[in-house]
C-alpha cells in the first residue's frame, strides 16, 4: 500500500465511528452517552506490530519468500490499526507501515519469479535439450517437432510472466526455438526419400571428421568423396530449403575431400616445421634458424597451393609471419629445394545452387549460406559487439594526461594508432584513431575512456564488420553489417542486432526490406527470391504471419493470412497482369 492510501484508510478508520453515531444520534438530538471504549495499549500494538515486520524481513532475508509474504502483510495491517486507533503513534505507525508496503511488493515480485517465471525456464530449457539431443541422434523430425512445440509455448508464457533481466533472455531463446521448429519443419515437408538422403550423407560426413581427426587422410578423403555424392543425391530428392543446403553441403564436403587428401598432409609438415622453430629457434646459430624458418615457410607455400576455404587464407598468413619475422624473402631456390615435388591439379569449381524456392524460410536458408569448412568456426548471423574493457598501461602515467599527438601506444596486448592519450589514473583511454587486439580484432573510430562513442567500425578476424553508430559502447542507431558468408545488412541497429528498417542482402541474391527485431524478419516488409519469386506482408520472428501476398515469378500470386510460415485457407488467387 503506498503512503497516500494507507494515510486514506488510516483516515477512515479513525473518524469513520464518530460519523456513524452523529448519524445515527439525529439532526439536532441530544448526544446518547456510549459506554467507554476498551482501553487500548498502543505501545504493546506497535511493539506486536515491529515484531511481525522483522519477522516478515528475516524472511526475505533467507530468500524464503512464501513464507514473508503472509507475515508482511500482516504486518502492514498491525501498522494501519496501530495509526487508527493511537493518534499519537500514527506518524511512526505510517513510517513503518510504508517500510511493510515496500517490503512485500518486492516479496511478492520474489515469490512470482520463484514460482511462475524459473518453472517455466527449467521446463523450455528441458525442452530445448531433450529436442537437440533427438536432433543429433537423427531422431523421428515429429517428436522434434512435438518437443519444440512444446518448448515454443512454455518459453512464450516465460516472456509473459518474467521480469527483466529473464524477460529478455527468455525472448531470445524463444527465437532461437522459433528459428529451429523452422529448419525442422523442412524435414518433416521433404518426404522420407529426402530424409533417408540426408541421414545417410550427414553419417558419412561424421565418419569422415572421425578419420580427419585420427590423421587418416586417405580414409578421409575417400569418406568425404562418398559424402559429397550422398549430398548431390540429397538435392536430387528434397526441395526448398532443405535442397540448397543440400547443394551447399556438396559443394563444402568436396572441399573438404580435396583438403584431406592434399592439403592436410602439407599442412601437417608445415605445422611440424613451423613448431621445432618456436621451440628450438632460441638455441640455434643465426644460419640454422634462417634455414629452419625458409623449410617452414616453404611448407606454408605449398599448404597455400593445395588448400582449399578457410585453411588457405590460414596457411598463407602463417607463411607472410614467418617472412616477416625472417626479414627476408625466399631465396629463388627455395620452393625447388624444399617445396612439394608433386602438386595437386586445381580443384573444380562447384556448381551454383539453385535459386531458392518462394516457400523456403530466409532465415534458415542465411544460417546455412554461412557454414564454414572443417575446422572453421562460423560467425554468429547476429552481431555480437565484444566491449572494450578499461586499459591499464604498462607503466605508471600519473595523473590525467594532455591529449596525445598521432603516435603509437601499446598497453598489453592492445595497440592504439592515433591521437590518443589516458586520461585517468584508471588506465581510460580517449582519442581517435584505430585500436587493434592481440586476436586481431580491430576498432576504427573514436574512444571516451575507453568506450566506444560516434561513427567507428569494427572488424572481427571471422572477416564480419559493423560500420555506423556507437552509443556508450554499444552499437546503436544505423549502421552496417556484413556477414562473413557474404549477407550485408544496411539499417537500424540496437545492440549489434539488425532492429527497425532496413535491408539485408543475402549472398544468394535474395534481398529483404522491412522491419526487423533482435535480427529476425519481424513486422512488414517484403523479401525477393533470386527466382522471381516474392512475398510482401507481415512477418513475425522470421516466418511470414499474418496478412500478405505471395507471387511467383509467373505473375500469379496468393493473397491472404498467413501463418507460421504457411498459407492458411483464407485468402484468394491472384491472376497474373495480361
Amino acid at each position: 500500500m503506498t503512503r497516500p492510501l494507507f494515510v486514506a484508510a488510516l483516515y477512515l478508520a479513525f473518524h469513520g465511528a464518530s460519523v456513524g453515531a452523529q448519524q445515527a444520534d439525529g439532526a439536532g438530538g441530544m448526544p446518547i452517552e456510549s459506554a467507554a471504549a476498551p482501553t487500548v495499549d498502543c505501545p504493546v500494538l506497535l511493539q506486536e506490530a515491529e515484531v511481525l515486520l522483522q519477522k516478515g524481513l528475516h524472511a526475505s532475508s533467507g530468500r524464503r519468500w512464501r513464507e514473508s509474504v503472509p507475515v508482511l502483510r500482516e504486518a502492514g495491517s498491525a501498522f494501519l490499526k496501530v495509526a487508527a486507533a493511537c493518534p499519537s503513534l500514527a506518524v511512526q505507525a505510517n513510517r513503518q507501515g510504508d517500510r511493510a508496503t515496500t517490503e512485500l511488493k518486492l516479496a511478492e515480485s520474489a515469490l512470482a519469479h520463484q514460482t511462475e517465471c524459473l518453472p517455466r525456464l527449467d521446463k523450455a530449457l528441458d525442452l530445448d535439450l531433450r529436442a537437440a539431443a533427438a536432433r543429433n541422434e537423427r531422431g523421428d523430425p515429429a517428436e522434434v517437432e512435438r518437443l519444440l512445440g512444446e518448448a515454443e509455448t512454455v518459453w512464450r508464457d516465460a516472456v509473459s510472466l518474467c521480469q527483466s533481466p529473464y524477460r529478455e533472455k527468455a525472448e531470445k531463446s524463444l527465437a532461437a526455438t522459433v528459428r529451429q521448429r523452422a529448419a525442422n519443419a523442412e524435414l518433416l515437408s521433404s518426404g522420407p526419400a529426402c530424409d533417408a538422403a540426408w541421414k545417410s550423407a550427414g553419417a558419412l560426413v561424421d565418419y569422415a571428421r572421425g578419420a580427419w581427426k585420427d590423421k587418416r587422410w586417405e580414409d578421409a578423403a575417400t569418406l568425404y568423396g562418398k559424402a559429397a555424392m550422398a549430398w548431390e543425391g540429397a538435392v536430387d530428392k528434397c526441395s526448398g530449403n532443405r535442397q540448397q543446403q543440400a547443394q551447399r553441403k556438396a559443394e563444402q564436403t568436396h572441399v573438404d575431400a580435396h583438403n584431406a587428401e592434399y592439403c592436410a598432409p602439407l599442412w601437417d609438415a608445415a605445422t611440424e616445421l613451423a613448431q621445432r622453430l618456436k621451440t628450438n629457434g632460441a638455441g640455434m646459430s643465426a644460419p640454422e634458424r634462417d634455414q629452419l624458418s625458409i623449410r617452414a615457410e616453404v611448407g606454408w607455400r605449398d599448404a597455400t597451393t593445395a588448400c582449399r576455404g578457410a585453411p588457405q587464407t590460414l596457411a598463407r598468413t602463417n607463411a607472410d609471419a614467418l617472412a616477416r619475422e625472417r626479414g627476408a624473402p625466399l631465396p629463388a631456390q627455395a620452393m625447388a629445394q624444399y617445396g612439394s615435388k608433386s602438386m595437386p591439379t586445381a580443384l573444380a569449381s562447384a556448381s551454383s545452387p539453385p535459386a531458392s524456392v518462394g516457400g523456403g524460410n530466409p532465415v534458415a536458408a542465411a544460417a546455412a549460406a554461412a557454414a564454414l569448412p572443417v575446422g572453421g568456426t562460423a560467425a554468429p548471423l547476429r552481431t555480437a559487439v565484444q566491449p572494450t574493457a578499461q586499459i591499464r598501461p604498462t607503466v605508471d602515467s600519473g595523473p590525467a594526461s594532455a591529449p596525445a599527438a598521432d603516435g603509437v601506444v601499446v598497453a598489453g596486448d592492445t595497440t592504439y594508432r592515433g591521437a590518443f592519450s589516458i586520461v585517468s589514473a584508471s588506465g581510460e583511454v580517449s582519442g581517435t584513431g584505430t585500436v587493434e587486439w592481440a586476436n586481431g580484432e580491430r576498432f576504427s573510430g573514436t574512444l571516451v575512456k575507453g568506450r566506444r562513442q560516434g561513427k567507428g567500425r569494427f572488424s572481427w578476424v571471422s572477416g564480419q564488420w559493423y560500420e555506423g553508430d556507437w552509443v556508450d559502447d554499444r552499437a546503436d542507431g544505423y549502421g552496417i553489417i556484413q556477414f562473413p558468408g557474404g549477407n550485408r545488412y544496411e539499417g537500424a541497429v540496437r545492440d549489434g542486432e539488425p532492429s527497425g528498417r532496413g535491408t539485408l542482402v543475402f549472398a544468394s541474391g535474395d534481398r529483404y526490406s522491412g522491419e526487423f527485431s533482435r535480427g529476425l524478419f519481424h513486422g512488414q516488409g517484403a523479401y525477393a527470391w533470386k527466382n522471381g519469386n516474392r512475398y510482401e506482408g507481415a512477418w513475425v520472428l522470421g516466418k511470414k504471419h499474418g496478412q500478405g501476398r505471395f507471387f511467383w515469378a509467373s505473375g500469379e500470386g496468393w493473397e491472404g493470412e498467413f501463418r507460421d510460415d504457411l498459407k492458411t485457407d483464407v485468402g484468394k488467387d491472384i491472376t497474373a497482369a495480361r
